[in-house]
């Protein structure tokens, strides 16, 4: 069952946890020592402070396709439009979304801090692109409903070759359960367990219990196939490098928390 098996919990986990990398809109950081700030982009925006408030906002939408809410609040060092500002440069940055969606995923809420940061203000104006050049830290929080990763499941189930897909949450547990084949051979699977972060770079999914055709599964078998799928995903891999703090499963939803220590 092995083989089935071990690509539906890899697809299924590792989608769950590039909500928090929101690669395609933020980039890595810059070499901080090689940033100049561009002369003309500076002077557009000592023309017009506000228009790194309209960019921010503009990125975010095609960064989170359009959700449903979306706030920004930004801290200047001192006053708005001064040299920190026009250069990109705030002693915070937050956004606040709900009813986002990454790669088809809602997201019900997703958070993210920016402290002591320089954003390239070139990419922001130009490009509608977030690149932090230098920043102390990132802080990231978000929600996932279990409905909305049944949805995406749904839609997803012909690539992943699992028919009915389903994922339910409970107080510190998550239960996987789907169809799929052996050879020619109808397989019904069911698993529990839970997901840790490992080392802080690393998702591991640990079952503690599996059915196969209804059957419990003995220990070792479990442990095989736990053995091959671990690490479900290594953040190492990823050019925005965040640090998972924490996961937490309730009742119906996924929370995960993150943080990345910047260059400042």
């Amino acid at each position: 069952m092995k083989i089935q098996l071990k690509p539906y919990l890899k697809k299924l986990l590792v989608t769950l946890v590039t909500v928090f990398l929101l690669l395609p809109g933020i980039s890595t950081l810059a070499e901080t020592n090689d940033y100049q700030p561009d002369p003309a982009i500076t002077a557009k925006i000592a023309e017009n402070p506000g228009i790194i408030h309209e960019k921010l906002t503009s990125a975010m939408n095609k960064l989170l396709d359009n959700p449903a809410t979306l706030t920004i609040e930004i801290t200047p060092y001192s006053e708005p439009g001064d040299k920190d500002c026009t250069e990109g440069r705030f002693k915070k940055v937050v956004f606040k979304t709900s009813r986002g969606q990454v790669e088809k995923l809602y997201l019900h809420q997703a958070d993210i801090e920016f402290e002591d940061v320089q954003l390239d203000t070139k990419k922001l104006l130009e490009e509608d692109k977030i690149d932090p050049v230098s920043m102390k830290n990132i802080n990231m929080d978000v929600i996932i409903k279990e409905s909305d990763m049944n949805s995406f499941l749904d839609a997803k189930s012909k690539s992943i070759k699992v028919s009915d897909p389903r994922i339910k949450l409970l107080p510190d547990v998550m239960e996987l359960s789907g169809i799929t084949k052996y050879g020619m051979v109808r397989v019904d699977f069911w698993a529990t367990g839970k997901l840790a972060v490992k080392d802080g770079r690393e998702i591991h999914f640990y079952a503690s219990r599996m059915k196969v055709n209804r059957m419990t599964m003995p220990r070792s078998f479990v442990g095989m196939i736990v053995k091959k799928i671990n690490p479900v995903l290594n953040l190492d891999k990823f050019p925005f490098k965040l640090n998972l703090k924490e996961i937490k499963i309730t009742r119906g939803e996924m929370n995960f928390t993150s943080y990345r220590e910047g260059t400042r």
